[in-house]
């Protein structure tokens, strides 16, 4: 009786997916349009020329890349911020989180890993269907994608069993493994893991916290009537950051936006998931400061909306570093 169940469950997700999911109607990052998740930014024109000069100038660095890292790193990161041309971001990506490296050095290590158990294998297994089910490469139950994830997750099990399997992880393999193979990806999860995310997967998800902390302080120190405004209605960071930083913000942003937070994670370090939420929480103040103007709690801003939205951007990552480390610190 429990495997009949379990086995009509498997068709009702496949119906599911197959009623939601439509390869028809897929953007330019594989998602379906239909998607309520993963909605599409619209594309906008750009100049051919300046793509294709931009592309030039990636390939380039890259063929010397551990130089121009040691002597031209602020070079890096404002290429970075202006965006990783796609058809370069894989090769990016690999050389920025040092996943080329730890797989030139740990040659068919990920083959031996595969082969092994893991006692984290029916978690893993519970969450492939909940994990970007609107993409092509992950749509189908048991298909490529989604052999390819759980293959990847498992491996990292064996590899890293104080961490184990946390579902915040499936999310971070799923866009890894949109842009490259499952090795390449595995190794660039490694260095994620490791270098930029220690602790946020650990018991308590005590490093999630700290840096959710870090985010408070910052937002206090920048408007502080909208920090006041949240501790009046008991709105604690844990609430939305745990989310946010546990997946990189790809459960949240729109996809191209994501990428580009990505590009500048993966050059800059995790200061910019803390500078991303800090954005994130002053442009949803134009929003809480309109419900705080109708409980008369403080006069009209005659900021307008555009120009507010640009003025977050452009401070959260040009003022905010010194600020970030100075909290993480204290913290």
């Amino acid at each position: 009786m429990k495997k009949l169940r379990a086995t009509a469950d498997t068709h009702e997700r496949k119906r599911r997916t197959c009623d939601e999911y439509n390869p028809q109607t897929v953007n330019r990052y594989g998602f379906s349009s239909s998607s309520k998740d993963q909605s599409p930014t619209p594309a906008r024109s750009q100049n051919v020329a300046l793509c294709r000069d931009r592309e030039q100038k990636w390939f380039e660095m890259l063929k010397t890349w551990d130089q121009i890292m040691t002597t031209d790193y602020n070079k890096v990161k404002m290429r970075c911020r202006k965006g990783i041309p796609h058809s370069l971001r894989a090769a990016a990506w690999r050389a920025l989180c040092g996943g080329a490296n730890l797989q030139h050095q740990n040659k068919g290590l990920f083959d031996e890993l595969v082969q092994k158990e893991s006692h984290w294998t029916a978690t893993i297994e519970k969450d492939l269907h909940r994990t970007y089910k609107m993409h092509e490469l992950f749509a189908e139950e048991g298909g490529m994608g989604q052999k390819e994830m759980f293959k990847m997750l498992r491996a990292y099990s064996v590899y890293n069993p104080k961490v184990g399997y946390c579902q915040g992880m499936s999310s971070i393999a799923g866009i890894l493994l949109m842009l490259m193979p499952a090795e390449q990806a595995f190794w660039c999860l490694v260095s994620i893991m490791d270098k930029y995310l220690p602790g946020y997967y650990s018991d308590g998800l005590l490093a999630i916290q700290l840096d959710g902390r870090v985010m408070e302080s910052l937002v206090a120190d920048i408007r502080p009537e909208i920090s006041t405004f949240l501790e009046s209605r008991g709105v604690q960071a844990t609430f939305y950051s745990v989310e946010w930083f546990m997946c990189v913000y790809t459960r949240t942003l729109p996809w191209a936006t994501v990428l580009r937070v990505w590009d500048m994670f993966l050059c800059e370090g995790v200061k910019v998931l803390i500078k991303v939420g800090v954005t994130l929480l002053l442009l949803a103040s134009v929003t809480l400061l309109l419900e705080m103007l109708a409980t008369a709690s403080i006069k009209r801003s005659s900021t307008s909306n555009t120009v507010y939205q640009k003025s977050c951007w452009k401070k959260t990552f040009s003022s905010l570093s010194c600020s970030t480390y100075k909290y993480r610190s204290a913290l």
